[in-house]
C-alpha cells in the first residue's frame, strides 16, 4: 500500500511554470502569391510558449499556436503543441511579448510527441514519448497507426513556425473549397514562404530546398488539429 500511495502521490505533484504569450509576425509571409490564401491578411498570430528548463534540463520551448479564426481568449490551438527555440527576441522579425502568466502544470498533461528511426509510414520503426521527456533515448515503442497524429520531437524556429502556420491555411482551405493541391504545388509554396522568411535570407537556394524536404512531408502527414477526435488530440491512441 505504501508504495501505491507513493506512486499515487507522484502523478499529481505540480510543477509551476510561465508561459509568455506572444503574437509570432507574419508580415514576411507573401499570401498574395499563393493562391488559396490571396485575400488572407494578417500581420501576426497569437502564440505562447513554455521553457521546458525545469521539465527536461533542455533550453528548448513548448511552443502553441491558436487558431486566428476563434477569439484569442478561447486558447484554440491551430495544431498541436510543438517543441521550439526560443522566439526570436531581436531583428526585423522578433516576437511582441504580450503577457506572461504563472501557472502550475502536471507531466502528464504535456502532449505526447512521436518520433520514428526513418520516418516511413511502412517500415519505419515508431516511438512516441510523453511528460515531457522529449528525448530519443526516452522513446516508447509503438506503431503508425497510433501516433500519426501527433507532432513529433523535431525541433522547431520561428520561419518553421510560419511554414507550418500557412499549410494549416491550406489545409483549411482545400477542405472548404474541395480542392487539393499536389506534393509539388505544396512544395512551391513551402520554398517561396521560407524564400520569403527573414531567418533564411542568407540561405542558398539549394538549402531552402533541403528544409522543405525536411519538414514538408511530416507537416502535410498530420491531419487537422479540428479532425482529430479530442480524445486523442496530443495523446497516443489506445
Amino acid at each position: 500500500m505504501a508504495g501505491e500511495e507513493c506512486t499515487s502521490l507522484e502523478r499529481i505533484i505540480l510543477i509551476k511554470m510561465k508561459e509568455t504569450y506572444i503574437k509570432l509576425p507574419l508580415a514576411s509571409i507573401p499570401f498574395s502569391e499563393i493562391g488559396l490564401l490571396k485575400d488572407f491578411k494578417m500581420e501576426n498570430i497569437n502564440c505562447s510558449y513554455i521553457l521546458l528548463k525545469e521539465l527536461n534540463g533542455t533550453d528548448k520551448c513548448l511552443v502553441s499556436v491558436f487558431s486566428p479564426f476563434h477569439n484569442v481568449e478561447e486558447r484554440v490551438l491551430m495544431f498541436g503543441r510543438v517543441l521550439s527555440e526560443i522566439p526570436q527576441k531581436r531583428g526585423i522579425a522578433k516576437v511582441l511579448k504580450t503577457d506572461e502568466v504563472d501557472f502550475d502544470i502536471e507531466k502528464n498533461d504535456l502532449p505526447h510527441l512521436k518520433y520514428s528511426n526513418n520516418g516511413d509510414k511502412y517500415s519505419g520503426n515508431w516511438f512516441y514519448t510523453k511528460d515531457g521527456n522529449y528525448f530519443i533515448f526516452s522513446t516508447i515503442k509503438s506503431e503508425y497507426e497510433k501516433v500519426k497524429h501527433l507532432e513529433g520531437i523535431s525541433v522547431y524556429a520561428d520561419n518553421i513556425l510560419r511554414l507550418r502556420i500557412v499549410i494549416e491555411l491550406l489545409k483549411d482551405k482545400m477542405k472548404e473549397r474541395k480542392e487539393e493541391l499536389s506534393l509539388d504545388e505544396f512544395s512551391a509554396i513551402a520554398f517561396k514562404v521560407l524564400r520569403s522568411d527573414p531567418l533564411t535570407k542568407r540561405l542558398s537556394n539549394e538549402d531552402i530546398l533541403e528544409g522543405v524536404s525536411n519538414w514538408l512531408p511530416s507537416m502535410l502527414d498530420i491531419p487537422r488539429f479540428e479532425d482529430i477526435p479530442i480524445t486523442y488530440r496530443e495523446r497516443v491512441k489506445d
